[in-house]
């Protein structure tokens, strides 16, 4: 699953929205990055 989102903040509200509420929940296929003024992530 990819999540893009603006501000890290919203990445964390949209991770727990999908139950990852913890840091060790989450297993990231590729870490969070910036991309054209967005945060990306990918997890599994």
């Amino acid at each position: 699953m990819t999540i893009e989102a603006e501000t890290l903040t919203q990445l964390t509200d949209v991770l727990a929205q999908q139950g990852l509420t913890r840091l060790v929940q989450v297993r990231f296929t590729r870490t969070p990055y910036r991309c054209n003024h967005k945060w990306v992530c990918e997890v599994r």
